[in-house]
C-alpha cells in the first residue's frame, strides 16, 4: 500500500483554545482494486492526535467551498450510490467490482451501522454519472454521538473511497470535537461523558493520480 501524507491549504486554524491542533492531516491511501475496474482506487483519511478526536460534517459553504473532481470522471457501480451508506454489504460478497465504487463517508465503508446522512447535497452529477461533487451550502455528516464518527486507534477517519483513470483533486472543510482529557466524548450509548472543544478547519486540499 502506497501511503501519501497530504496537507496543502490550510487556511483556517483549529480552534485549539491554547492546546496543540488536534487535526494533523489528510492521507490519500491507495488500494488495490485487482484491475476489476477501470483506473485506481483511493481512500482519503483525516489524521487526528489523539484517538476518541470526532468528525460530524464535511462540508462547504460561500466562503469555503467543497470541491471533489477528477481529470476523467469517477468510477461508479450501478449496484452502490453517492454515499457509502448505500453499498450493500451483502452485495460486496458477490459483486467484486462493488468494492470499488466511488464514495463519501464519516467512517464507515457499507450500509451496516452507518448513519451517514447529507444535507442539501446533490450527488446526481457524481453518482451515476462519474462527475464532480460541489457544493457552497451542504454537508455530508454523521451525529457526534455516532460511533464511526470516532477515531480509532489508528487516529484515522474514512471520508472518502474514489475510483479514476484520471488526476483526482479535492478541496474540503470538516467539523468535529476533540476531547480535553483525552478520553471517548461519549460513551457506547451516546451520552456525553467529557467535555470537548470545537475543531474546525477549512481549505483542505488533496490530490490523487496522474
Amino acid at each position: 500500500m502506497k501511503i501519501k501524507a497530504l496537507l496543502f491549504s490550510v487556511f483556517t486554524a483549529v480552534f485549539a483554545l491554547g492546546a496543540q491542533a488536534q487535526f494533523v492531516r489528510l492521507e490519500v491511501e491507495e488500494i488495490d482494486n485487482k484491475g476489476l475496474v477501470p483506473g485506481k482506487t483511493y481512500r482519503v483519511y483525516a489524521v487526528f492526535g489523539q484517538e476518541g478526536d470526532v468528525i460530524d460534517a464535511v462540508y462547504g459553504e460561500k466562503s469555503a467551498l467543497l470541491e471533489i473532481k477528477s481529470t476523467t470522471g469517477f468510477y461508479q457501480h450501478e449496484r452502490g450510490g453517492g454515499m457509502s451508506s448505500e453499498v450493500q454489504k451483502y452485495d460486496l460478497t458477490v459483486v467484486p467490482e462493488l468494492a470499488y465504487d466511488s464514495w463519501v463517508t464519516i467512517g464507515r465503508e457499507d450500509n451496516y451501522m452507518n448513519h451517514v446522512n447529507k444535507f442539501n447535497m446533490d450527488f446526481s452529477a457524481f453518482d451515476p454519472a462519474g462527475g464532480p461533487i460541489s457544493t457552497d451550502n451542504g454537508a455530508w455528516f454523521v451525529t457526534p454521538d455516532k460511533f464511526q464518527a470516532k477515531a480509532g486507534a489508528s487516529k484515522r477517519i474514512l471520508l472518502m473511497q474514489l475510483t479514476s483513470e484520471g488526476k483526482i483533486t479535492g478541496v474540503i472543510n470538516i467539523h468535529g470535537l476533540h476531547s480535553i482529557n483525552g478520553g471517548d466524548i461519549f460513551d457506547e450509548k451516546g451520552v456525553r461523558v467529557n467535555e470537548a472543544e470545537e475543531i474546525r478547519v477549512e481549505g483542505l486540499y488533496f490530490e490523487a493520480g496522474e
